[in-house]
């Protein structure tokens, strides 16, 4: 099969290797479509922290976002048939350890993630999975399920920052995942959601997607914005999602007394330096999110009732023998680009 793998820093290359073959408590699957999301970005360019620090290693075949159809199923699985429109999760624990035990599989320290860690991802022709971590999409269109794995990032989010009916939230950065939040936070409940960005187009799809407001942090001032909206109180939960400090700061001067501060996107394998005083003198409380563990179901959900939309993402599509054009598109960070796919 074809498979485009990157061998070392900036070296990304489609070569012929050998077909996966299933175990008996896996599912081989034929890929559909690709998402191209920051993380590949980072692995390709070689500057994401688990290559630099030595967890991951090179050759790797990218890509955790993914769709396909089964084209075999191992002896012991029973709840999938040939020919499903399935996603697959990032984050496959040992199923063995106590935060396995526990639900907790995306902290699993023998943890393996498609495409990043420790196992090959989906950009070729036919991609392996463990079928625990195998979910079938009723929807029908490859293109759509394809962006479920970005999908859970988001409902996970709102799920770490207990999103309720009572809360404003605020979401800083409107890249994919950002826009998913907005989504996911509506989906929840949140009475008020606003959306931060940069980009003037991404705030206006930010507001198509549900956003009660969307506001540029270049042309106002943050912290005086939270105390407007929010008659003085600021925002219950903040969720970062731009991945920068200036992001991250924004957030915190957001984020309100008691506030949930619910970090997403800052990713940075580089120290970060703050000042922790609005964080204690507000008693705010810092959420790390990783992965998306236990929420695959209750996003297909969402967006099987067309709660959470991911179709206005897609930016464009590609062949996996255009790859290369592909990254250049996602790399090249222009405002009107979210989500480019890739279709072996």
């Amino acid at each position: 099969m074809k498979a485009v793998r990157v061998l070392g820093p900036s070296q990304l290359v489609l070569d012929e290797v050998p077909a996966p073959i299933p175990g008996s408590g896996d599912v081989l699957v034929r890929i559909a479509a690709v998402g191209i999301c920051q993380t590949d970005i980072e692995i390709v360019s070689g500057v994401h922290g688990w290559i630099t620090d030595g967890q991951s290693r090179y050759p790797l075949v990218p890509g955790h976002e993914w769709s396909g159809y089964v084209e075999a199923l191992g002896a012991e699985v029973s709840h999938l048939a040939l020919g499903d429109l399935v996603v697959g999760e990032t984050g496959i624990g040992c199923g063995q350890c106590r935060w396995c035990r526990t639900g907790h599989y995306n902290v699993c320290p023998d943890v393996t993630e498609a495409g990043i860690l420790g196992r090959d991802g989906a950009l070729r022709e036919y991609h392996v999975q463990p079928a625990r971590f195998v979910h079938r999409f009723p929807l029908g269109d490859p293109d759509t399920a394809a962006l479920v794995e970005p999908a859970t990032v988001a409902v996970y989010a709102c799920q770490r920052g207990a999103v309720s009916p009572l809360d404003r939230v605020a979401v800083v950065g409107c890249g994919s995942i950002g826009l998913l939040c907005v989504q996911a936070a509506r989906a929840f409940g949140a009475r008020f959601v606003l959306a931060v960005s940069r980009s003037e187009y991404k705030l206006r799809l930010a507001e198509t997607l549900g956003a009660d407001r969307a506001v540029s942090s270049a042309a106002v001032n943050i912290g005086e914005v939270a105390q407007e909206m929010t008659g003085g109180d600021a925002f219950d939960v903040v969720i970062e999602a731009g991945g920068n400090a200036e992001a991250f700061n924004d957030a915190v001067q957001l984020c309100g007394r008691l506030g949930r501060l619910v970090v997403v996107g800052y990713a940075s394998p580089e120290a970060y330096g703050y000042s922790l005083q609005t964080i204690i003198d507000r008693e705010q409380t810092l959420v790390g999110v990783r992965g998306s563990p236990n929420v695959y179901p209750q996003t297909i959900d969402l967006m099987a009732a067309g709660r959470i939309r991911v179709e206005p993402l897609i930016s464009a599509r590609f062949t996996l023998g255009e790859y290369a054009r592909a990254f250049e598109l996602a790399v090249s960070r222009k405002p009107d680009v979210l989500k480019v796919l890739v279709k072996p």
